[in-house]
Formats: C-alpha cells, sequence, structure tokens
C-alpha cells in the first residue's frame, strides 16, 4: 500500500508518499491543469497499487475525492488551517504533506470523514441556511 499525504491547492497538489513494502519515500508536485494529478493517480490503479490519501484541503477538492472514491481507495481529508503541530513556524506545502503523511500512519481518520451522500447534504443545508438568512436581511 501507498501512503500519500496531500496539500491541495486548487490548481496543484503538494505529495509525499511512503510504499509501506519497500520504505520508498518521495515528494513530488502535480499540476491539475496538465493532468498530472489524475495521471500519477491512474497509474498507481493500473498498476494495482492500493493508496491511502490523506488530504489538507484549501480549495475546491472534489473530482479529486470523486476520482479516489470511483476506485475504491481510501480517502481521509483535514481542513486546511487545523494544523497543531505544525502550527508554531511557517510552514510549506512540502512540509504539510509530510505531516499528512505522519498522520495517516499515527491515526486512523476514517471516522472523522463525511461519506458523500453527507458532505452533499450538508453544503445543501448550508446553502439553504445562507438563502433564509439574505431573505430576513441578517
Amino acid at each position: 500500500m501507498m501512503i500519500i499525504g496531500v496539500d491541495y491547492h486548487p490548481s496543484f497538489q503538494t505529495i509525499a508518499f511512503l510504499m509501506e513494502e519497500t520504505g520508498e519515500c518521495g515528494e513530488q508536485e502535480l499540476n491539475h491543469s496538465e493532468g498530472q494529478a489524475e495521471k500519477f493517480y491512474r497509474d498507481l490503479q493500473q498498476r494495482g497499487i492500493c493508496v491511502r490519501v490523506g488530504m489538507e484541503a484549501t480549495g475546491y477538492s472534489r473530482w479529486f475525492e470523486r476520482l479516489l472514491q470511483s476506485w475504491g481507495s481510501s480517502m481521509d481529508r483535514r481542513p486546511s488551517g487545523d494544523q497543531d503541530e505544525a502550527s508554531q513556524k511557517k510552514k510549506t506545502d512540502r512540509e504539510d504533506a509530510r505531516l499528512m503523511r505522519k498522520l495517516l500512519l499515527e491515526i486512523d481518520f476514517s471516522n472523522l470523514v463525511p461519506d458523500p451522500e453527507n458532505r452533499d447534504l450538508r453544503q445543501l443545508l448550508w446553502h439553504r441556511i445562507g438563502w433564509c438568512r439574505c431573505a430576513r436581511g441578517s
């Protein structure tokens, strides 16, 4: 299995990965507009490599989440800004990705991540709350 920590941005993602079987580690930046990210993950799927992805997201990432879920890959998401361990110093995308990889190895996030149906319902609820606030002028 490959453990991948992702610091996700709308136009690119920085990853830090670990192949559990071999101990091989690496880091890479994948551009979304050029299709590098999708190609990287499709290549892993074609090679039969199971992945567990932990992501810190600062932008729209639903396409990426759906891509991984369609392959049955494990996805753990951590909101941006929720960084207790790394908050004392200025961080970089690579450090964020390394931290996500480390957390994936130490913590089981699976019970914290809402399934896609619940996430969609939650978004719909927030949208309706916003409309209600507009209608009553608050």
